[in-house]
């Protein structure tokens, strides 16, 4: 019964949307899984939530509202919160609602939540957290579990945006969540992208780029307890910049003039920031060790400096020492020249005194035997 009734609504849809008039769309209606009968209902502490996945028959549609079937006991402040995640899960658009904005006392029944024109792309998922505490207000959702399964409902953890159980019909306890979500087809808009992050000791600034016109934009960061904050944002130009010093889930969206509500999720934790100080802190070691370092290099600049004055001196004393030693070896080779010379001389001197010295005595053993002679002679007068 139910898939017949859900072909039905994609036939009707189908019908109005392949032969639209020029520049217009269909009527919103309902994209649904179960068959309108409650069977029992669910609940649960935060983080965890009741997820249905949907598939829209047009590339981009415009969520107007969601319908809801359940009960809420209302007592007390809590709220509960309405997200809607991509494919990826990852949050398009988060809200808190007051219970009794909502529901009316212990009445089991069907309820319209009116939600500002989100604008999605592809497969998404409507996410409610009914934030269940023991002494304040609990919203019960109600299941069909009778079948075929539509096999897209599920238990997730919005703390971590996983898919903690599935609701499939091969699980223990197989159902469809009663969500139903209300749209109609619409042009796709630009996309709301990252642009940079940068983390600070005490904030994180993120950049968001949107080239068109916008009619409103905000940020709103869920702590991990599931409560959340308001954060600022500021358009510069095409961007949003967002500041923010907390930790959880930051949903950051923009009213896109002539389309609707788009928007865009993303995590931040203490680790980031720890991480981003960790640097800080290494850089500031890096800096005052550069710092240290370049005080070296200008001293050792210095010394160089002095070391090549130092060089070119020794240097110019080297070529005059040079001078000096090749004048030296120059002497020298002059005065071992007069050497030669001188030793020549004395060569020829020693002959000439042999000469003489032989010369004389021959002259005194002449002179010695004419002595004698004349001796005798004058003995033998006598």
């Amino acid at each position: 019964m139910k898939k017949f009734r859900f072909v039905l609504l994609l036939l009707a849809f189908s019908t109005l949307f392949l032969n639209p008039a020029p520049g217009v769309y269909a009527s919103p209606f309902e994209l649904a899984h179960d068959d309108g009968e409650f069977d029992y209902g669910w609940s649960d502490f935060y983080p965890y939530a009741a997820a249905v996945r949907f598939s829209p028959p047009s590339q981009s549609w415009r969520i107007t509202g969601i319908r809801l079937h359940g009960v809420c006991i209302l007592r007390g402040s809590q709220v509960f919160y309405v997200e809607i995640w991509d494919a990826n899960l990852n949050t398009k658009y988060q809200s808190a609602f007051s219970p009794s904005s909502v529901f009316k006392n212990a009445t089991l029944d069907w309820y319209t939540i009116e939600l500002p024109n989100i604008v999605v792309t592809g497969d998404f998922y409507v996410v409610i957290v009914p934030m269940f505490t023991l002494d304040g207000a609990q919203l019960w959702i109600s299941i069909d579990d009778d079948p075929p399964f539509s096999n897209s409902s599920f238990i997730v953890n919005v703390g971590e945006h996983t898919i903690h159980v599935s609701l499939n019909a091969t699980s223990k306890r197989p159902g469809d969540f009663m969500i139903r979500v209300v749209g109609e087809p619409t042009p796709s808009p630009p996309e709301l992208r990252l642009a940079s992050i940068e983390a600070g000791v005490d904030e994180t600034v993120l950049t968001f780029t949107y080239p068109g016109e916008l009619a409103g934009f905000g940020a709103r960061l869920v702590k991990p307890d599931g409560s959340s904050v308001e954060e600022n944002v500021t358009r510069v130009g095409e961007n949003l910049v967002v500041r923010t010093g907390g930790e959880g889930l930051l949903n950051v969206f923009a009213v896109a003039k002539g389309f609707g509500t788009i928007g865009m999720s993303i995590r931040l934790n203490h680790s980031l920031r720890t991480a981003y100080r960790a640097l800080f802190e290494n850089y500031t070691v890096l800096k005052h060790d550069a710092e240290s370092m370049c005080e070296q290099i200008g001293s050792l600049i210095k010394d160089s400096g002095e070391l090549r004055l130092q060089l070119s001196q020794s240097q110019a004393l080297i070529r005059v020492q040079d001078e000096r030693i090749n004048e030296l070896l120059g002497n020298v080779s002059s005065l071992r020249s007069e050497l030669d010379n001188v030793r020549a001389e004395a060569s020829r001197l020693r002959g000439e005194s042999t000469l003489l010295a032989a010369g004389l005595v021959f002259a005194i053993i002449v002179s010695s035997l004419l002595g004698f002679l004349e001796v005798g002679r004058r003995w033998r007068r006598r």
